[in-house]
Parts: C-alpha cells; structure tokens; sequence
C-alpha cells in the first residue's frame, strides 16, 4: 500500500497536508483567480481616478476623469458580481457594455491625445499629451470585461463538469 493513498487529509492539529491540497484540485484557483484579477483591475482603476482627478482638470481633459470613474464604478460593479450568490445576467451584460465603452474611450483618448485641442472647447493645456497613457483604460477596459465574463462561466458551471465530453 502507497502511504500517500492512505494519508489523512489533515494532520492531528488542524492543519491541511499535501494530499488534501492535491485532492481539491486546480478548481479552486480557478475560482479565485478572477477575482483577484478583479481586484487588481480595480485598485487600478481608483489609482488612475485619483491620479487624473488631480492633473485633468480643465476643458476636455474632464473625459479622462470621467473614464476613470466609470472604470471604478465597473470594477466595484464586477467584484460584486463576482461575489454574488445569484445568477443577473441582465447585470452582467450591462457591466459588460459598460467595460467595453470603458476600452473604446482608452482608444479615443488616444486619439484626442493625437489630435490635440480643438478651438472652442474649453481652456487649453499646453502640457505634452502622451499618446498611448489613454491606452491602460483600453487595456482595464478589455480585461476587466474578460475577468467578469470567464469569472461568470466558472461560477455558473455545474460541479462535476470537467470541460470534457
């Protein structure tokens, strides 16, 4: 008899072996792994709010901001629906628009970074515009949305489906 076949799945005091770690499988970290990437997406997101609240202030520089702020908003609206008991698909595909139009502003800010201020709308900043920093919300934007899509299919699967047939 192998004693690894025939070892407890916790020692006397309390704590898990190895073999219990390996009975529960990669499953586990499937589970967790979107929303710890959801977290980070949002600790992200609250950290270019705060730091685009402080440089983006006059003019058309607001959108910046206000693509940050939705970006929050998303973050915060995905990790509870991560954390959420029930199935709301009509939620989850509006926090997936949501992320999407997140991800197409990170584009046109690019753009408007490239063009630069039109006359007539607003104060102008002389400050230099890097083209690809509106990119990050691009890049929030897209995995965010994926982050909440696949968090929802590994919550939603049935417990003995294992992906083959």
């Amino acid at each position: 008899m192998s004693t690894l076949s025939d070892a407890p799945h916790s020692s006397s005091d309390g704590r898990h072996t190895a073999t219990s770690a390996a009975a529960r499988g990669p499953g586990r970290a499937l589970r967790w792994a979107p929303m710890i990437v959801t977290v980070v997406v949002l600790g992200w997101s609250a950290l270019e709010l705060i730091n685009l609240a402080v440089k983006h202030t006059t003019g058309p520089e607001i959108y910046g901001v206000l693509t940050a702020a939705l970006a929050t908003g998303a973050g915060v609206a995905s990790v509870a629906l991560l954390r959420s008991t029930r199935p709301q698909l009509l939620v989850v595909a509006a926090v997936l628009v949501l992320w999407a139009v997140i991800a197409i502003a990170g584009v046109a800010g690019s753009v408007a970074h490239i063009v630069g201020p039109v006359a007539g709308h607003g104060q102008v900043d002389l400050r230099p515009r890097p083209i690809a920093a509106p990119l990050i919300f691009t890049v929030l934007g897209v995995v965010g949305g994926a982050t909440l899509f696949v968090g929802q299919r590994i919550r939603t699967k049935p417990a003995g489906e294992s992906g083959k047939e």
